[in-house]
């Protein structure tokens, strides 16, 4: 008996939508792309259940006969090419007639679409068989109507997140063809709520790249953005200066025709322009425009044409690399590139911190947080003070990956909220094997390091590194005991995202608000804190800065590790600790200290990196030639 088959078409119609669709968002990418083809200029997206349970577009395109309405369902049926060596001229989105097979083979599908002048038609699909065609009404354009995506694949669908998750995909494909296609206007309609209405940018480049920056991007990133245009590769370059760069990647876009890729020749050409001067955490955001000859790059490497390969992929990197340069650095805006120390800024009125565990207050702003053990009453609340720490220019790393370890030993216990406790004295099993004192406190190098002199010689104490670690484990202990205590805002602050993060970040909402932020949508692209956890109490832009930076970095709650959730945990402790070059006063300083050696790893910091050096009195002696 033969052991090959053909495959029936249901199977092998199934399959082949599995390599050009993987998520509700490719579905809609590759409807985007048709009406674009089309011809369309304004194009309005209804989605519900996160693309699952509905995908509606309705473009005012050229339009489809009845005739060619049913063919467009048809495999490999497409008007873009009629040979393959079309593809060397091609300058269209779509080319391999695969789009709308794949996707009527596993979902219930209705079409409606009729050219200017003609007659409406209305082809109804399930899982891939034509059930009926029918008049419509003559209304120029297209609208494809997507239910019950998968519901035909359950294995497909299992495999699908959380609908946030699948929200916040589908919007960052729009996203990506609102920045491609300019002269288009879009509309996003999800479960009700208007997300996204842009207009039709109709002005030179610059002026409606920048508009449409601001609104996808954010205003803060998107009037950063500097230009620069050149003839080679058709280059044109939208991308933040060294003094603005975000937290993550997901703000940088590459089109080559228009059509949205990635590219890591690309992008590794722009890293390699700003080697010098960004921080290892630190990235650009970009919009980078090319127009090159269809024969110079192939888009067929992979099924949903998002990887590129050029045909001189090391010119392609010396060009884009040079012209970043020139568009970074030969911009007369003041670049600022060096880690400083500000002048001193005026004074602002901070809340108290409440005290870590067995450690006094001084009235300061950093009370709890520094003074040394004396062995006296503890637990008492912090009077309010004034801090003028200025800040620096770049803050420390804090998308690293935390050090995976249980912060919490059985002899650390949390802070009671009921009455004070006296301090006890440590015992010789509490003392870490690093401590050897006594400490004698020096002084404060460049304001970042903090020296030491002990039995063993000169130490020196990252003061950001070790302030970043105590608050690490003594937030997580508190939230792993779920007894984080939380201080309501009088006036909730408003965090702008991209509506993708917003998206993203409303998922965790939930787990945030076990942690003490308590969040709520107050727009498409605008989200409200109403609460912070009281043990770190945050200013307004500090406020800001943590939501953006968690926005970036977050993915599906459903399907987050644990080692994501303590990179958060990391990434709060990292946005609060005291800075690089924020003086500190002696009894501050001292308090520090022994905050770390209560730590259950007071060596590193939440992202692996040493807190504390030692210079040994032998090794002073030998620099000297004793």
């Amino acid at each position: 008996m033969n052991k090959i088959k053909v495959l029936d078409e249901k199977t092998a119609g199934q399959i082949a939508a599995g390599e050009v669709i993987e998520r509700p968002a490719g579905v809609l990418k590759e409807l985007l792309e048709n009406s674009i083809d089309a011809g369309a200029r304004q194009v309005h997206v209804d989605l519900e259940g996160g693309g699952r349970e509905l995908i509606r577009l309705h473009d005012d395109g050229f339009g489809m006969t009845p005739e060619d309405l049913a063919a467009s369902v048809l495999r490999h049926a497409t008007s873009k090419i009629t040979r393959f060596e079309d593809l060397n001229e091609l300058h269209t989105f779509g080319f391999r007639g695969e789009a709308l097979y794949s996707v009527a083979a596993v979902s219930k599908m209705m079409l409606t679409s009729c050219t200017e002048g003609g007659e409406g038609s209305r082809l109804e699909v399930h899982g891939g068989k034509v059930l009926a065609q029918s008049p419509a009404p003559a209304v120029r354009g297209t609208t494809v109507e997507i239910r019950d995506l998968f519901y035909n694949v359950p294995a497909r669908l299992k495999f699908l997140k959380s609908a946030s998750y699948e929200r916040a995909c589908l919007l960052k494909v729009v996203e990506e063809s609102a920045l491609a296609n300019l002269s288009v206007g879009y509309t996003v309609i999800s479960s009700g709520r208007e997300v996204y209405r842009l207009p039709p940018q109709t002005g030179a480049l610059p002026e409606a790249v920048l508009a449409r920056a601001k609104t996808i991007l954010g205003e803060e990133v998107g009037t950063s953005l500097v230009h620069k245009d050149f003839e080679e590769l058709g280059l044109k370059i939208f991308i933040t200066p060294p003094d603005q760069l975000v937290a993550s990647r997901d703000l940088q876009f590459v089109f080559v025709n228009r059509r949205p890729v990635e590219s890591k020749t690309v992008q590794q050409a722009v890293y390699k322009a700003y080697q010098n001067v960004r921080p290892k955490d630190r990235h650009p955001a970009f919009i980078i425009y090319m127009d090159l000859d269809p024969a110079s790059f192939d888009v067929n490497i992979h099924p949903q044409k998002r990887d590129i390969r050029f045909a001189d992929e090391h010119a392609m990197f010396a060009a884009v690399s040079k012209a970043v340069a020139e568009t970074v650095f030969g911009s007369a805006r003041p670049v600022q590139m060096q880690v400083s120390a500000p002048q001193a800024a005026p004074s602002r009125v901070s809340m108290p911190l409440p005290p870590l565990p067995s450690i006094p207050p001084v009235p300061k702003a950093s009370a709890g947080l520094f003074e040394p053990e004396p062995g006296e009453v503890r637990g008492v609340p912090a009077a309010p003070a004034s801090e003028s720490a200025p800040q620096a220019v770049f803050t420390a790393r804090e998308t690293e990956d935390p050090v995976p370890y249980r912060a919490v030993s059985s002899e650390f216990t949390a802070p009671s909220a009921q009455a004070p406790s006296a301090a006890a004295p440590a015992t010789p099993e509490e003392t870490p094997a690093w401590w050897h004192g006594p400490y004698h406190y020096l002084g404060q190098l460049e304001k970042t390091y903090l020296l030491f002199e002990n039995p063993e010689g000169l130490v020196l104490i990252d003061q950001h590194a070790a302030q970043e670690r105590v608050l690490f484990e003594h937030y997580l202990h508190a939230f792993e005991q779920r007894k984080v205590q939380v201080q309501e805002l009088i006036f909730p602050i408003h965090v702008d995202l991209p509506p993708s993060n917003a998206e993203s970040l409303m998922s965790w909402a939930p787990w945030l608000k076990e942690a003490g932020f308590d969040l709520a949508r107050f727009s498409a692209r605008t989200v409200l804190v109403n609460t912070v956890p009281s043990l770190l109490r945050f200013k307004e832009d500090d406020m800001k800065a943590f939501v953006q930076s968690l926005a970036q970095i977050v993915g599906d709650p459903a399907k987050a590790s644990e080692q994501l959730k303590r990179n958060m945990v990391a990434l709060l402790a990292c946005k609060k600790a005291i800075k690089a070059h924020d003086p500190i006063s002696a009894a501050e300083a001292e308090g520090l200290l022994e905050n770390m050696k209560k730590c259950k790893d007071g060596m590193h910091c939440p992202h692996g990196r040493p807190c504390v050096a030692v210079l040994q009195t032998k090794d002073i002696a030998k620099l000297f030639g004793r």
